[in-house]
């Protein structure tokens, strides 16, 4: 497939290509919005290349914090839900609201802890179980915590938390881990990683690196 999908504002919004995949970023500043413009573009781009869009799996999603400004008109034909999935990450409309993200990642690290378990029985040193933990549980909450680590407020670092002391408690781990550790860690590589890059807007600009009294990165 040729890469030459493009947008119709691209000052403005955000196209984002995946794969197969198009996620489309419009800022909602007044009463017009340009997501309709956009949506009828990329309409118009797949017919131009014979290829049809799967409408039944396109999805709109309106993120507000505390802003009064009415929703925009949904879009035609698309439903808008409250909830997105966007590459393994569960983003919600409000931008502050991570349960389903939590709740999903906490999950699929206790189901896993019953590997550690059953090897345990077997007799697996600690340095394999330890080796086991990073490898099935730790790597869930690795995964994009660069978007999700430093918005979670103390009651989801404290779930997190309590799932990574019974852990060292069980003897999986051969030291404790602290969720905020973790995410204080992977911004500061992603911090330096983004200042060594000559072509990153952060090259241009000034920034301001701090911890708060949790030690979480902002």
């Amino acid at each position: 497939m040729v890469n030459d999908i493009n947008l119709e504002d691209p000052e403005s919004n955000l196209l984002i290509k995946f794969a197969d995949d198009l996620t489309v970023n419009v800022p909602v500043k007044t009463a017009e919005v340009s997501a309709a413009s956009e949506v009828r573009s990329i309409k118009r781009w797949a017919s131009g290349n014979r290829m049809t869009l799967n409408i039944s799996k396109t999805w709109e999603m309106a993120v507000r914090g505390r802003t009064t400004m009415p929703l925009p008109l949904q879009l035609d034909g698309i439903d808008r839900k409250n909830w997105l999935k966007l590459f393994g990450k569960a983003s919600r409309d409000d931008p502050c609201c991570w349960d389903l993200q939590v709740d999903t990642l906490l999950s699929k690290a206790a189901s896993r802890m019953y590997i550690l378990r059953v090897c345990r029985s077997y007799d697996y040193t600690k340095e394999n179980l330890n080796l086991l933990f990073e490898t099935l549980i730790l790597s869930l909450f690795h995964y994009g915590i660069e978007v999700w680590g430093s918005a979670l407020p103390n009651e989801y670092l404290q779930r997190i938390d309590k799932l990574l002391r019974r852990a060292y408690r069980f003897g999986y781990t051969l030291k404790e881990y602290k969720i905020s550790q973790l995410v204080e860690e992977k911004d500061k590589a992603l911090f330096a990683k983004n200042l060594n890059d000559p072509d990153h807007v952060n090259r241009k600009k000034t920034f301001f690196y701090f911890t708060n009294d949790q030690n979480r990165t902002f």
